[in-house]
């Protein structure tokens, strides 16, 4: 048994979630290390915390990207955290992993934000370290200005002024939350907020997304849905065009008025 410093606990090795930022990245990526890693049984999260890895960003930005995102995310799934050696489990962060680890054992874990559909639509302006996956925001201004609902426009977290438990809030409590793949988004793919997450699968310049690198690392092929998700949950292959966004956003309204009906 491993007594941790900043929490009093004893716990198994294979009860610790290692991250070690020297080696892991400062990303939404975490979000989905926690989902497969409290899945697996993962009480408590230990940081090595210092060195970061290298990444398409700065020193400065990997340790905002760090308190942003990081930091605060364990309390998302009910686990708390230290910062010390290295001590625990390392748990792959790609979304592979955790369907991986889902088909082996039928589940992962999820964050424990309650979620109650509401009346507002969230969009998330994504502003990609690859210019490729950045969402087309005209077209979104131009979806908000038809939509019959009222539309939240939320920037991605670049600029940090939105607490990772606010943005969280705000998905838990919308009628639907929509934008392009990854980032922000994957706290709604580890959760219960609804969501249609659009072009999933990128260009050859997208990075992550494009179509060798996301169907090599997550095994992602057009019409996949994670096997986690809800029915209003849904991975969009449509580019986020106007006339796209609207045909998802229609979808979804049939889909609640049938479930409404039954």
């Amino acid at each position: 048994m491993t007594p941790l410093p900043c929490t009093g606990k004893s716990l198994e090795s294979n009860e610790i979630l290692l991250y070690d930022l020297a080696n892991r990245p400062a990303s939404f990526d975490f979000i989905t290390c926690l989902a497969t890693a409290t899945g697996m049984g993962c009480k408590h999260v230990r940081f090595v915390y210092g060195n970061w890895k290298r990444k398409d960003y700065s020193i400065k930005q990997a340790e905002e990207r760090w308190r942003s995102i990081v930091e605060p995310a364990s309390s998302l799934f009910g686990v708390d955290y230290s910062i010390g050696e290295r001590e625990g489990l390392e748990v792959n962060h790609l979304l592979a992993a955790a369907v991986k680890v889902y088909k082996h054992i039928g589940h992962i874990g999820k964050i424990i934000t309650p979620c109650k559909r509401g009346e507002y639509v969230t969009v998330t302006l994504r502003n990609s370290r690859s210019p490729e996956r950045n969402s087309r925001d005209e077209e979104w201004r131009e979806f908000a200005d038809m939509c019959d609902r009222e539309v939240i426009f939320i920037k991605d977290n670049e600029d940090s002024s939105l607490h990772l438990h606010d943005r969280m809030k705000l998905y838990a409590n919308a009628y639907l939350n929509m934008g392009v793949i990854q980032g922000p988004l994957t706290l709604c793919y580890h959760s219960d907020a609804p969501y249609v997450s659009m072009r999933t699968i990128g260009g050859v310049n997208s990075g992550s997304t494009s179509p060798k690198m996301i169907t090599g690392l997550t095994g992602i092929t057009e019409g996949f849905q994670f096997p986690w998700s809800l029915p209003t949950q849904r991975l969009s292959y449509l580019d986020d065009t106007l006339e796209n966004i609207q045909r998802e956003y229609r979808q979804y309204q049939r889909l609640v008025e049938e479930r409404m009906a039954a």
